[in-house]
């Protein structure tokens, strides 16, 4: 139990603790303006003070790290292995703490404070001293107020199943295996996602478009197999290539000719046929002549004969030289013909070896495109093993899980009296904040994950139910752990757990701590304000309680929990 909370700080509001009920009492001073806020006084900042000598961690935003209050130590009194201890610490040294007068790191302060008020032996399956005291001083900074089986706004299943189950007294080791279990799944997952991620690795597919992917290039590698086998390599397929492409050119070239000359005989023929039609007649002068009465020479007519003789001698001399120059122009057109044969089966030989093979260049691209579609079919069977495997091990994972949910339940099922005790203890503590009207019940149900706790009230689902089942829930947890010597014999409550709460339930949720404080032998420590309590009053609480400290919203200089202003 808690027995008394102090500081070296002058103003400070000092905390005198009994067993039973606890209240911190925060009031409105009667100089104190309208706008000034009994929420500024320091309930919340109560807790994180007993939270921090408990060995919170002490961030740079804790109020205790603040320049004002860092110089100043704190000190808590508690009872631990049957005497009373002092633990003091402050905020400008909060990795360190003094035990009666023994300086202690703080991981080692928290080992002893598991120890001493959980019972942890230290053990790898058991939770960390900090994950369970962080069930009996919510912090409502972390909204730890939200939810009763939570002490932080989203934290996961798993981190508070492992401390739910060892203050209620379960299976630790069937937890450990579940999570295992848990790890290896979200592996996988992790996995899987990080192959199907195009940048980080290379994209699994699925198993039907993997099977066709391979079956379509195995097609192909059984053609390109095939025509590897049928492929003859042509030794010197370059120079091969070379002359027939030079045939070509050669053959073109003497048809281009062969054309030409052909035309430029046609031509010449023409001109021989012609050459014997066109002779000059000069008898038409003599002619002309005779009309006209008048007789010409003898040396003229003799003129006349001479050329005649000289245009006949001109005309067969041209119709010779025509004569020879289509002689040789048939000559050379054979010749050309003879040539174009012999070039036209030359390349027709060579186009026959390029055709019967091919080149050592292309059988080596062949093989290479061979090995390349080879190595894809390697690549894709290898992932449509890889998808294999992961979906083997998937359903062996959820094989595992059910198995797991299966065993979660039989132990559930072993232990129905305790779950029933547990349940029967909730039930009977919401019963005596709202009677028949709102029945209630803690169940702990078997998943896959562990133990599920559910409790519930029923009826309104208003805020303020949902504070009484998470008071219940606490109390249940915190009587629960303290019969079974795995839980300390306070806890503690922030004023926001009623801040929505109805006067005649928190008369009786005070009255019941204090009652279930009394007979089991434990300390209820909450901070309310001071209207709150007399509301409570007004609505029948009537038990006698230990005001442990009063703060109020006077002026900063001696008002509230620290009795300074803060800059």
């Amino acid at each position: 139990m808690f027995r008394t909370l102090s500081s070296d700080l002058p103003n400070f509001k000092s905390a005198q603790f009994k067993p039973g009920l606890n209240i911190v009492v925060a009031e409105r001073t009667k100089t104190a303006k309208r706008q000034d806020s009994r929420n500024a006084v320091g309930k919340s900042s109560f807790v994180r003070v007993l939270d921090f000598l408990l060995g919170s961690d002490a961030r740079v935003d804790h109020v205790l790290r603040r320049p004002e209050l860092a110089e100043f130590s704190f000190t808590l009194a508690l009872d631990l292995d049957g005497r009373v201890s002092r633990v003091r610490r402050s905020g400008g040294d909060a990795g360190n703490v003094s035990v009666d007068e023994v300086n202690l790191k703080i991981a080692m302060w928290r080992k002893q404070l598991g120890k001493q008020l959980f019972g942890l032996t230290g053990g790898h399956n058991e939770p960390s001293f900090r994950s369970l005291i962080a069930f009996y001083l919510r912090n409502v900074e972390n909204g730890a107020f939200d939810v009763p089986t939570e002490v932080h706004r989203k934290q996961t299943a798993a981190a508070s199943q492992v401390p739910l189950a060892y203050l209620f007294g379960l299976d630790l080791d069937l937890l450990e295996k579940s999570k295992e279990i848990a790890t290896a799944e979200k592996s996988l997952k992790e996995l899987k996602k990080a192959a199907n991620d195009p940048v980080l690795g290379m994209t699994l597919g699925k198993t039907q478009d993997l099977d066709a992917q391979i079956r379509t290039l195995r097609i192909q590698v059984i053609q390109l197999e095939r025509q590897i086998s049928e492929f003859q390599v042509v030794e010197q397929y370059a120079l091969h290539r070379t002359k027939a492409d030079e045939l070509s050119r050669e053959i073109r070239k003497i048809n281009d000719t062969l054309v030409m000359e052909e035309r430029r005989l046609g031509d010449v023929e023409v001109a021989i046929s012609q050459e014997g039609e066109s002779q000059p007649n000069h008898s038409y002068v003599q002619q002309v002549y005779e009309q006209l009465q008048i007789t010409l020479p003898d040396t003229v007519l003799r003129r006349f004969d001479e050329v005649a003789a000289f245009h006949r001698s001109i005309v067969e001399n041209r119709k010779r030289y025509l004569e020879a120059e289509r002689a040789a122009l048939v000559e050379s057109l054979d010749e050309m013909r003879l040539r174009l044969q012999h070039a036209d089966a030359e390349r027709a030989e060579v186009m026959r070896i390029l055709e019967a093979g091919g080149a050592l260049e292309t059988y080596n691209e062949m093989q290479q495109q061979l090995a390349q579609v080879q190595g894809r079919v390697t690549e894709l069977q290898q992932r449509r093993e890889t998808v294999d495997k992961w979906e083997n091990a998937n359903r062996h994972l959820q094989l595992r899980s059910a198995e797991m949910e299966l065993r979660f339940s039989t132990d559930l099922s072993d232990r129905r009296s305790q779950i029933d005790e547990i349940a029967q203890l909730y039930s009977s503590y919401a019963y005596e904040i709202y009677g028949s009207e709102r029945p209630a019940s803690l169940s702990v149900e078997p998943s896959k994950a562990g133990y599920t706790f559910v409790p519930t009230i029923g009826g309104d689902k208003s805020q303020g139910v949902k504070s009484m089942a998470l008071f219940c829930f606490d109390l249940t947890m915190a009587v629960t752990a303290k019969r079974n010597g795995r839980g300390p014999d306070f806890l503690v409550h922030d004023s926001h757990l009623y801040s929505d709460v109805e006067g005649r339930q928190m008369a009786s949720a005070l009255t019941l701590a204090a009652h279930v404080a009394e007979r089991e032998g434990i300390q209820y420590v909450v901070t309310m304000n001071s209207d709150d309590l007399k509301k409570a009053q007004d609505e029948g609480f009537r038990v006698d309680f230990n005001e442990c400290a009063r703060l109020s919203d006077a002026p900063y200089e001696t008002g509230g929990l620290f009795g300074i202003r803060f800059n």
